[in-house]
C-alpha cells in the first residue's frame, strides 16, 4: 500500500482530530443514490456556508457522483433483487479541510481505466483525481475479515488553511492489495 504524505495528513485530520463535524447517510444501492448524495452533500455543505455557486461545492458534488455511481456500477456484492446499501460521509474540519467518504461492499479496489478521452465511460477516476486535491481507497474490515472498501476524497479549504498546499502533481490514489 503507498501512500503520499499529503494523503495521511487530509485523512488524519479528519479521522482524528477532535473539531471535525461529521455526518453520514447510507443510500440504496440503485439509480437514486446518486441524486439522493447530491441533496444530502449540498444541504450539508449550504450549512456551512457554501453556495451552489461557490466552487468547492461544484468539485465536491462531482466527485461524490462519480464515487457513487461507482459503487452502484462496480460495488454492488449481492443480485439484483437484494437490498444493498451504500455509505456516504461528509467529515469537515473547518477552515482547513473536507473529506468525503463513500463505503460498499465490493472489496475490490478502485482502478483508474486509462482510455482517449473521446471514448465513452470509464472516466470516472480520472475526474476524481482532477477534482479532489487527494483521494485514497483502502479495504473495510469487520472483526478482522475484509467486508468492503471505502474510498475518501479530500478538497482543502478555501481560502486560508493551516494545512500545507497541495501537491498539484500528485493526485493518484492510494494501491490497494
Amino acid at each position: 500500500m503507498t501512500t503520499t504524505r499529503r494523503t495521511t495528513q487530509l485523512l488524519a485530520a479528519l479521522v482524528h482530530d477532535v473539531e471535525v463535524e461529521r455526518t453520514a447517510i447510507r443510500l440504496t444501492n440503485s439509480e437514486q443514490a446518486v441524486p439522493q448524495s447530491r441533496r444530502f452533500l449540498r444541504a450539508q455543505l449550504s450549512a456551512r456556508g457554501f453556495t451552489p455557486e461557490d466552487e468547492l461545492t461544484d468539485r465536491v458534488l462531482l466527485v461524490a457522483s462519480e464515487l457513487v455511481t461507482n459503487s452502484v456500477l462496480h460495488g454492488r456484492t449481492r443480485a439484483m433483487h437484494e437490498p444493498e446499501m451504500i455509505g456516504l460521509a461528509l467529515s469537515v474540519k473547518p477552515g482547513e479541510v473536507l473529506g468525503i467518504l463513500v463505503t460498499d461492499n465490493s472489496p475490490d479496489p478502485p482502478v483508474q481505466i486509462i482510455r482517449p478521452a473521446a471514448v465513452e465511460g470509464g472516466q470516472g477516476l480520472r475526474l476524481v483525481s482532477t477534482m479532489a486535491d487527494h483521494w485514497t481507497a483502502a479495504p473495510a474490515t469487520h472483526n478482522g475479515e475484509v467486508v468492503g472498501k471505502g474510498v475518501w476524497a479530500f478538497f482543502v479549504w478555501p481560502g486560508e488553511s493551516n494545512l500545507e498546499p497541495p501537491d498539484l502533481h500528485h493526485r493518484t490514489p492510494m494501491e490497494v492489495s
